[in-house]
């Protein structure tokens, strides 16, 4: 079974070289070439977390494995989940997901969330907290300092691990970086916690500890794309600006690597939306990596699937993630379909280096 082959990723990932996993027999050594760059339709699985902790079993039972319309899997598991004691990672989830996708050909992006996911005993090390209010009326609550060295060790240190053993597989297409922002999303001091947020460094240390994870994860994926989950780390113009440019800088320093996705895709939204993140999934479509993630699934919000994806493609988007109730409805098939097809024509910027190479 062979994966499709992306003459970007095998010319400037990996220097014209073929990667082998070890862990693939000798028989499927001779058939790997590559991993191909995201695109289409992919299925948003509940997390294997404490709130889902029957997902390790669902996940093997989810129509999207055999739905065409389906190009390919994300795989979600809480820090605090696979890592509840320090150094004894729990991979089975992670690698259950990657046996399924070699069965059945589907492509898979990792993403593990952090922030106020993370194990308790990083803060027992010496992670400092940060207390945040949730703007639906929750109680406040935690998660560790971004910049703070024991998070960034102790973080560091799953990464690795994780890029250690899932980096060299072409079945990975894409990873979401986290650990700077409440979970997967970038989002990280609200209106009530700005004097909290100010007193620690403000949007000045965010931006600061954002560019360590994302040469973080640079270093542990180097043939995989890394991406952010866009939102403003502070819900004002100057975490809006300093999201920007940490957007600009990282897609011209890190050119096709690094990529980002807007995580709040609605049926209402239009294509002139002012959102940031809109704007730079249209602004940055020709150069990297770019796509959306729908907000819910569309029984629980207001108007049609086809609406949000019809909004997703004309801001040039290359890849939508669809949570699974939408993708295993009949009457979405057709619509699946169509949005799949000119997803995939919106990639333009591997093809163009590829006719210059």
């Amino acid at each position: 079974m062979k994966i499709k082959i992306s003459l970007l990723y095998s010319s400037i990932l990996f220097g014209s070289s073929v990667v082998i996993p070890g862990q693939f027999s000798a028989e499927e050594k001779a058939e790997i070439i590559q991993k191909s760059t995201p695109t289409g339709i992919w299925c948003l699985l509940p997390s294997y977390s404490y709130k889902h902790p029957d997902q390790m079993d669902r996940l093997n039972d989810t129509p999207c494995w055999t739905n065409p319309k389906v190009d390919g899997i994300v795989l979600r598991s809480d820090w605090d989940k696979i890592e509840p004691t320090e150094g004894k990672i729990d991979f089975s989830y992670f690698d259950r997901g990657l046996e399924l996708a070699k069965r059945y050909n589907k492509r898979i992006e990792i993403l593990v969330p952090a922030g106020k996911h993370s194990p308790e005993w990083v803060y027992a090390a010496g992670a400092e907290k940060f207390y945040f209010h949730h703007h639906n009326g929750k109680p406040a609550d935690y998660m560790p300092i971004p910049w703070h060295p024991v998070l960034q060790e102790k973080f560091g240190n799953l990464i690795k691990k994780l890029g250690e053993r899932y980096d060299s597989s072409p079945y990975l297409s894409y990873v979401i970086m986290t650990g700077f922002g409440h979970s997967t999303e970038t989002w990280f001091a609200g209106p009530d916690d700005m004097d909290e947020y100010n007193a620690i460094g403000g949007n000045a240390k965010w931006l600061e500890g954002v560019k360590w994870f994302a040469a973080l994860y640079n270093k542990a994926f180097p043939t995989t794309p890394f991406l952010i989950a866009m939102c403003p780390p502070s819900r004002d113009d100057e975490g809006r600006a300093t999201l920007k440019k940490f957007v600009e800088d990282s897609v011209k320093g890190y050119p096709h690597r690094f990529g980002l996705k807007a995580a709040s895709l609605e049926p209402n939204d239009k294509p002139d939306s002012r959102k940031l993140s809109y704007q730079s999934v249209n602004r940055f479509s020709d150069q990297t990596v770019v796509g959306f993630e729908m907000l819910r699934a569309t029984y629980k919000l207001k108007g049609t699937l086809k609406a949000a994806l019809d909004t997703a493609i004309a801001l040039k988007a290359q890849f939508v993630e669809v949570y699974e109730p939408d993708l295993i409805d009949p009457k979405q098939q057709e619509v699946l379909a169509e949005a799949s097809d000119k997803l995939k024509k919106n990639l333009t910027w591997n093809k163009e280096i590829s006719e210059n190479l």
